[in-house]
């Protein structure tokens, strides 16, 4: 197996890895309803980190109103929202009580919603395995101050054998049940892989940009030539 190259990333290449995932980062938007006004533009963009893998045209941005995308292998494989989504505090015991309330959906509604959402975007829930009962359902639940009404689906199949990794897939989706709306979705398998956007930008590695830009030692001109040792009197 041929070791991974690291490249070097540049302004120029992260910017053209960017444009070319955007129209993407819209098509699924647009696909599962997300209410987030579209076209998504770069100047929506608060943050993008491009994946520093060779031949990885790939990364993860942050949106000015607090959404997260991941476009890897070709597709849009997680998007959160970061804001009033209690499966992302720091310190549920703390933050959860500002989230209670009453859901106005049941699980089963949840584990449909997120099935309509895959096919939504063209994959098959069988494909994924999703169309089984999930692993896990976490939530809602009750609390000592009240119901806690956010629930979080999870499915997941292992590759039988080492080389099955076309059998393994992880999904994920996270819900608010008294809005009824989808506060985060991930979505891993090699079955959903897609050919990667084309950029014109070819980056060099960081091999080869250390040896072409070594890095330089600073020397301060004004430092004595012999250091002095001796505490002063």
């Amino acid at each position: 197996m041929p070791l991974l190259q690291i490249i070097h990333v540049t302004a120029a290449y992260s910017n053209a890895v960017l444009v070319a995932i955007l129209p993407h980062v819209n098509d699924f938007t647009k696909k599962i309803d997300l209410p987030i006004s579209l076209p998504i533009t770069v100047n929506q963009v608060e943050h993008f980190n491009p994946s520093r893998i060779q031949g990885s045209i790939g990364g993860g941005l942050w949106l000015t109103n607090g959404v997260e995308f991941v476009f890897d292998n070709g597709y849009v494989c997680n998007f959160k929202f970061l804001t009033n989504n209690p499966w992302l505090s720091d310190d549920p015991a703390k933050d959860w009580p500002h989230y209670l309330g009453k859901e106005s959906m049941t699980t089963n509604d949840a584990i449909d919603y997120a099935r309509s959402t895959l096919v939504k975007l063209g994959y098959n829930p069988t494909e994924l395995h999703a169309d089984i009962p999930p692993i896990s359902v976490e939530g809602p639940y009750d609390l000592r101050e009240g119901r806690f009404p956010y629930c979080q689906i999870k499915w997941l199949k292992e590759a039988q054998t080492e080389g099955d990794t076309n059998g393994s897939a992880m999904v994920q989706f996270q819900f608010n049940m008294v809005d009824k709306t989808l506060l985060g979705m991930t979505v891993i398998s090699r079955k959903l892989w897609q050919p990667s956007p084309k950029i014109d930008v070819v980056p060099e590695t960081e091999h080869d940009y250390q040896r072409r830009v070594p890095a330089k030692m600073f020397i301060n001109t004004n430092a004595p030539k012999v250091l002095n040792l001796q505490p002063p009197q």
